[in-house]
């Protein structure tokens, strides 16, 4: 009898994988949808591609479904396009309706569900951030104001390495020390502070808390929650997790650095010269007429940071 329902259940199983498979190819025929994978029940390609969609991979499904094609995450359908002319189609030609990056469960928790400016959905609210961050992130005032800390950053790093013997014998990995230097280009450009060194203890809590940040936000644990919400109850200690980190990494950036800058702006004349502005003041003057909250401000700088912990990572080189 049991031999006998578990035929029953495979041949079910098998009848309900045809049927998908029939559906989303007629679907696909009907809506006229771009070619990809044959996706599979309630995972969709998820099972065939992984959890690894980086670019080499996606080069080689492009190689063979072509320069766009479809990928079924779960319920979300991804569709990826590999030539310059759709590129530009997707990211300029069409920006507007393309403008808004798709929400998940993660980025929610980090963002404050779009608090900031770089995950935040393409709008109003979009607008009013970007107007607020050109001034202090994207104009040549900013360049011509801080390009001598940046020259004078990258002097510091020739002068250590000379200092270190190894330098002309072994050889040294500069990974960390380029790190140390993107830190301190962007807290100039952001608070108008720098790190004396390597062994900074403030420097090294802020790079674990980004680290660990970039980890979890850039994982795929927490996909198949995301891609299939019935699973979704099983990511509850990871959220968890993102959560405290995400507490941790706003307390101390409100401790050591908004209040810092507010405290030091009440009390020091010369932040009134708007050549001597830094990108926090312009962000807290924002608050202070109303065009964004306490939230959006930490949240702007929290999304900042990981940038650097990203780069400092892919910038290691070996000297000798």
């Amino acid at each position: 009898m049991d031999l006998l329902l578990l035929e029953k259940t495979l041949l079910g199983l098998f009848v309900a994988i045809i049927g998908a498979i029939t559906v989303s190819k007629l679907r696909g025929k009907r809506f006229k949808l771009p070619p990809g994978p044959i996706p599979v029940p309630i995972f969709g390609n998820w099972l065939q591609v992984g959890d690894d969609l980086n670019h080499r991979n996606l080069t080689d499904l492009a190689k063979k479904f072509g320069d766009i094609l479809l990928l079924r995450m779960g319920q979300r359908n991804l569709v990826v396009v590999s030539s310059p002319d759709l590129a530009k189609d997707v990211l300029h030609t069409q920006g507007v309706e393309f403008g808004s990056r798709t929400r998940n469960v993660v980025f929610d928790i980090f963002t404050g569900k779009g608090q900031d400016m770089v995950f935040t959905v393409y709008g109003e609210h979009w607008r009013k951030m970007r107007r607020i961050m050109t001034v202090p992130f994207f104009t040549n005032k900013v360049v011509q104001q801080y390009r001598y800390g940046w020259e004078e950053e990258a002097g510091e790093v020739v002068e250590d390495v000379k200092k270190n013997p190894e330098a002309a014998t072994t050889g040294v990995v500069l990974r960390k020390r380029l790190q140390l230097m993107m830190y301190n280009n962007m807290y100039r450009i952001m608070f108008d502070y720098r790190f004396e060194s390597e062994e900074d203890p403030l420097f090294n809590r802020l790079k674990a808390l980004n680290g660990e940040r970039s980890r979890l936000a850039q994982s795929f644990d927490y996909n198949y929650g995301d891609f299939i919400p019935i699973l979704r109850p099983f990511l509850r200690g990871y959220l968890k997790i993102c959560k405290e980190v995400k507490e941790r990494r706003l307390q101390l950036f409100k401790d050591h650095f908004v209040e810092e800058r507010k405290k030091l702006a009440s009390t020091t004349k010369s932040m009134t010269n708007e050549g001597l502005k830094c990108a926090i003041d312009h962000i807290l003057d924002a608050q202070k007429k109303g065009e964004i909250n306490e939230d959006n401000v930490l949240y702007i700088v929290e999304n900042i940071n990981p940038l650097k912990q990203h780069y400092g990572r892919s910038s290691g080189a070996l000297l000798s």
